[in-house]
């Protein structure tokens, strides 16, 4: 063997310092008797993560005689599992122990074993040297901090103990790390896609940025956030990857196709990558290598996990524009894309926006895809592994970022706007159901989609409210019923909370319910006389009272269209409304020529009903209402083969924001109308302002609202503001049948 280098002396020596088996050596060496000082510092590490570098562990060693020995067996343990890549033997594979004997810190050949949240390193011998002192590091320890749930500034401490030499360590508890959630977003339209017909570039095989916002391709912008300086990480030395997004799109209709940019500039770049809705100027982005400033790749044959996967490098000297896009595939209406920081400032709060292009068919029936993002990649690897990727997360959906970015208020944003008049009803204890007679009205009033939902909270009482919706999508109504069924007397209240999500907002609306006790029956029999003492009857006399009252006349005062509640007439398959008194009970049931139709809505003054199929061909209908066996008068129903009516605020935008003055229609972007009367199989046609006979993009039922119709049309160039009324037509046979004007925003 050739002489020993200077670092390979000084390897040798420490070598000689570190023995795995104690021996006679030890024997000819005193204890060791100097003070030894644990430290750490705490790194911030995300609640998501599952493969989290906790800080490095030092104990520094000094005032020892030299030549005395520290051994034994070195334990770290923690409040969650220890998640470092190990070997077939439990031993790990990329945790670091190294040494400091003055000259600076070595590794040392020494495997540690892990077991569930605990490491070990066994049969450590230290021998001090001439000065004294020296230092003791453990690094890259990696933990599951997601297993401490959601909470944040939440410290991570390890324990440690010395078996062997004792060692007066000043603490055995250190502070390693600080838990930070480390991803927050902003999903515009909410976690949804509308697919309403969505046009793509001619050559889809060469597909760019500019191209597909030449082309008006329909797109939904991502923006992700990070929670701390240093949450969107590059990779590292020891990493299968940086850190990295997984987008999930789930039902998509048939024939559509997604596209995404290949690369994404971030907020720190010298322009960052947006498409425009999120309060940043339309862009690809412009990237300059080497500026240490936020920028993802997209990775190609990643797995449906985010994990796996080509990165391609940006290449490229000065600034890069950004422009190019590659489409993802869709199979069964589930598509989903992977994204990677490839560079990144460790001290800038940085954010990044991904607008997500959806190409749609013609005439392709309505639906809605809901999105969702998380850190990548998941796994349920919550231990220790040979080979898990790392890093790792479980599956969280992120909270909001506006205030992160500070634009909360913004008018892109959904915004919950709750009407409703506070009121009260007078049921009977033991009654029937008793509706309200105004409902609570749900509006978006902000731009992008507004999930809302409504619960029942009982201030006291308990099931006495009924709510004819408890979830829905922008706008809407919901009427409500005080059931006093199983009530007594007196007086219930309750709040119905509708909560649209941190951003758009939430509202209680107080409700009243007042039971009175149930009549009391005359009592039988003959009272005694003044001053008797309760003689029995008259002989012959039964005693048997008063009978019981008649039940409720059910009236019926008028039969009108559910959308307009304008006397016209009904169509088979859609919607009418019935007013008129004691129309609310036990069962109600309402026929047309003896036919059950549908129930939608029920209160004392109102029916929502759908006109049963079997009705189609018919001119007129006898309608009667049924309420707990006590029937109407039959009533004559003209019906019509068609008969649209648009909806009073039917008409959304292709932002899904409410069709007015202030949320105006553009040229080219697509109206979602809801109207009733419009036949199964209709052609149908619009007209807005002086343009006629314009096709709609879909026209059939409205997805999950039985008796509705929805169409889709393009608002043509060129429309008179002042004159852009719409009318929607039908055909019914040979016989064209239009609705009233509806008074469109349109810019």
């Amino acid at each position: 063997m050739g002489p020993l280098t200077r670092s390979g002396k000084q390897v040798f020596l420490l070598f000689l310092l570190l023995t795995f088996t104690i021996s006679a050596t030890y024997a000819q060496t005193p204890p060791f008797n100097g003070q030894c000082a644990a430290t750490s510092v705490p790194v911030p590490v995300r609640t998501e993560g599952l493969t989290e570098r906790l800080g490095d562990i030092q104990i520094q060693c000094s005032g020892s005689n030299p030549g005395s020995v520290l051994a034994g067996n070195l334990t770290v343990a923690l409040p969650v599992s220890v998640t470092n890549r190990i070997g077939s033997n439990n031993t790990a594979s990329d945790l670091l122990l190294s040494v400091d004997y003055g000259t600076g810190f070595v590794t040392l050949p020494a495997a540690a074993q892990i077991f569930g949240n605990t490491l070990a390193f066994n049969g450590l011998s230290f021998i001090a040297p001439a000065s004294g002192g020296f230092s003791i590091r453990i690094s890259n320890l990696r933990a599951a901090i997601a297993q401490l749930g959601a909470l944040t500034n939440t410290p991570v401490r390890a324990q440690l103990s010395f078996s062997g030499t004792q060692i007066p360590l000043n603490q055995s508890a250190l502070t390693v790390g600080l838990t930070q959630t480390g991803l927050y977003s902003t999903l515009y339209n909410r976690g949804a896609i509308t697919c309403v017909g969505s046009p793509l570039p001619a050559d889809t095989s060469s597909v760019t940025l500019s191209g597909l916002f030449s082309a008006g391709t329909f797109f939904a912008t991502t923006r992700l956030t990070e929670g701390y300086g240093d949450a969107f990480l590059p990779r590292r030395q020891g990493d299968d990857s940086g850190t990295r997004f997984l987008l999930q799109f789930t039902g998509l209709p048939a024939g559509a196709r997604i596209f995404v940019p290949d690369f994404i500039a971030g907020s720190s770049a010298a322009t960052q990558t947006a498409a425009g809705d999120l309060g940043v100027t339309r862009s690809g982005g412009v990237y300059v290598p080497g500026s240490g400033t936020l920028l993802l790749a997209r990775i190609p044959g990643a797995d449906s996990n985010g994990a796996g996967g080509i990165v391609t490098p940006l290449t490229g000297s000065g600034p890069i524009a950004l422009n190019s896009a590659s489409e993802v595939s869709v199979s069964n209406g589930i598509a989903y894309a992977v994204f990677e920081v490839l560079d990144a400032h460790p001290n800038l709060l940085e954010s990044a926006q991904i607008p997500v292009f959806v190409g749609i068919p013609s005439l392709s029936p309505a639906a809605t895809a809901h999105e969702t993002v998380t850190f990548a990649p998941l796994s349920n690897v919550q231990s220790a592994s040979t080979s898990a990727p790392i890093p790792r997360f479980v599956s969280r959906p992120p909270n909001s970022d506006c205030q992160l970015v500070g634009d909360c208020g913004a008018s892109y944003y959904p915004k919950l706007d709750v009407g409703y008049v506070v009121t009260q009803v007078t049921g009977v204890a033991g009654g029937p159901l008793v509706g309200f007679s105004y409902p609570i009205t749900i509006n978006n009033a902000g731009g992008s989609l507004m999930p809302w939902a409504a619960s029942v909270e009982y201030l006291n009482g308990s099931g006495w409210l009924t709510l004819d919706y408890t979830s829905g999508l922008n706008n809407a109504s919901i009427r409500m019923n005080g059931d006093p069924k199983n009530l007594a007397a007196g007086t219930y209240r309750a709040n119905v909370l509708i909560d649209a999500g941190s951003v758009a907002g939430s509202v209680r609306v107080p409700i009243t319910f007042i039971v009175n006790a149930a009549p009391t029956a005359p009592s039988t029999g003959t009272p005694p006389p003044t001053g008797g003492t309760g003689a029995a009857p008259p002989t012959g006399g039964s005693g048997t009272g008063t009978p019981p009252p008649a039940a409720p006349t059910v009236t019926i005062t008028r039969i009108v269209n559910a959308a307009t509640f304008e006397s016209t007439p009904l169509v088979a398959g859609s919607l009418g409304t019935i007013m008129g008194s004691n129309l609310a009970g036990k069962s109600v049931s309402v026929t047309f020529d003896g036919v059950s139709a549908d129930v939608l809505y029920s209160s004392a003054t109102q029916l929502n009903v759908r006109v049963p199929a079997a009705e189609r061909g018919k001119n007129t209908a006898n309608l009667v209402v049924t309420v707990d066996g006590s029937s109407s008068s039959p009533q004559t129903v003209v019906l019509a083969g068609a008969w649209p009516a648009i909806f009073a605020h039917g008409v959304l935008n292709q932002d899904y924001s409410l069709n007015a003055p202030e949320t105006a229609a553009g040229s080219g972007s697509v109206l979602q109308i809801f109207a009733t009367g419009i036949p199964e199989g209709a052609v149908v046609s619009a007209q807005i302002g002086d343009r006629k006979d314009l096709v709609p993009l879909y026209a059939a039922a409205a997805p999950d609202v039985p008796g509705v119709q929805q169409v889709n049309v393009a608002v043509p160039d060129g429309i008179d503001p002042s004159k852009a009324n719409l009318v929607i037509c039908a055909l019914a046979g040979s016989q064209p049948f239009c609705s009233s004007a509806y008074p469109l925003a349109v810019k």
